[in-house]
C-alpha cells in the first residue's frame, strides 16, 4: 500500500473551521502561543512593535497573535486588524475583544487571498499557521505584500512536524494493509522546511528573509484529552476518512487515538501531559 499521497493540496471550506473553532485553541494546548512568541522575537530584533504600529493578524484563528501582542503591555496599545475567512474564528475573536476590552482591535471576516484593505496600510503583517493553508498561498503572500508599508515587516509560521500525520498513516497501514489508495491528508507543500519558507517569502518580493525551526509544546490535562483534539481535526480534514461509513470511521479513529496517546509524555512540571511539536517561523521586510 502506498503510504504517501499525491502532490495535491486540499482546499478546506470555511465551514470546517467554523466547526473546529471552539476546539482549535485548546487542541493545540498552548503550542501556537509558543510559536507566536518565537515569531514576535523576530519582529523585536528587526522591526519592533510600538504604539504607532498598525498590524494585520491575517487568518487570525482564535486571535493568538493578537493576544500575544497585547500581552506585551505596550501603552497605548497598537492598532490591530484581525481577519479570518471562517465566521467561527471571527466569533471567538469578537468575544475576546468584548471581554478583554480590546479597544484598538478591529475584527473582520475576510478572505486572505482578496483583502479589502488599501495598499500600504500596515507596518506589520502576521499570519500564524494560516497562509500555508490558503488554496492559493502565493496570492495570500501577494496580498500581504500589497497591504504592507514599504519597509514593513512580515511574519509567517508553518509546521515542520506536527506529529499526528505519522500516527494517521501508521493506523491506516495497520487497519487497511491491502488498500490501493493512500490516506489523503492536508499537506503543506513547499512549507515544511526553513529553506522553502524563505524561498516563498523572497519570491513574493520580501527581503532580509530568515526562517528557523522552533519547538512548541502541546500541554493537556491527560493523554485522552490531547488525543481527542487530534481525532476531531483528522475526522474533518481527511477526504479519505469523510468518505467512510460511520462504523469504519470510528474503528479507525479509535486505533489512531491510541497511537496519538502514546506520543504524549508526563509534563515536566508534573501537571498533565505534553507533546513537543516543531514549527517554522519566517520573517522578512518589504
Amino acid at each position: 500500500m502506498a503510504a504517501t499521497q499525491p502532490e495535491k493540496k486540499i482546499s478546506l471550506p470555511s465551514k470546517i473551521f467554523d466547526e473546529m473553532a471552539k476546539k482549535y485553541e485548546n487542541g493545540l494546548g498552548g503550542a501556537q502561543n509558543d510559536i507566536v512568541r518565537a515569531l514576535l522575537s523576530h519582529s523585536k530584533e528587526n522591526h519592533p512593535i510600538d504604539s504607532n504600529s498598525v498590524i494585520h493578524d491575517n487568518a487570525c484563528g482564535p486571535a493568538v497573535a493578537t493576544s500575544e501582542i497585547l500581552n506585551q503591555s505596550i501603552a497605548p496599545p497598537p492598532k490591530i486588524f484581525a481577519t479570518d475567512y471562517a465566521q467561527g474564528m471571527i466569533d471567538i475573536t469578537n468575544s475576546y475583544k468584548e471581554r478583554r476590552g480590546w479597544d484598538t482591535v478591529t475584527v473582520q471576516q475576510m478572505d486572505g487571498q482578496a483583502l479589502s484593505f488599501e495598499d500600504a496600510k500596515f507596518t506589520h503583517s502576521i499570519s500564524s499557521l494560516g497562509v500555508f493553508m490558503f488554496p492559493d498561498e502565493k496570492k495570500g503572500l501577494s496580498e500581504m505584500y500589497r497591504t504592507l508599508k514599504p519597509g514593513g515587516w512580515i511574519g509567517v509560521t508553518s509546521w515542520k512536524d506536527v506529529r499526528w500525520p505519522t500516527a494517521a498513516i501508521a493506523a491506516y497501514e495497520k487497519l487497511f494493509p491491502a488498500a490501493e489508495e493512500p490516506l489523503i491528508l492536508p499537506i503543506l507543500k513547499n512549507w515544511m522546511d526553513p529553506e522553502s519558507c524563505e524561498r516563498n517569502l523572497r519570491q513574493a518580493g520580501f527581503h532580509d528573509v530568515k526562517a528557523e525551526v522552533v519547538p512548541c509544546v502541546n500541554r493537556q490535562l491527560s493523554k485522552e484529552i490531547g488525543a481527542s483534539a487530534f481525532v476531531e481535526f483528522l475526522r474533518h480534514v481527511s477526504p479519505t476518512i469523510t468518505s467512510w461509513d460511520e462504523s469504519t470511521q470510528e474503528r479507525f479513529l479509535a486505533y489512531y487515538s491510541n497511537l496519538v496517546e502514546d506520543m504524549f509524555s508526563p509534563a515536566i512540571n508534573g501537571n498533565g501531559v505534553e507533546l513537543t511539536l516543531y514549527a517554522i517561523v519566517a520573517s522578512g521586510r518589504k
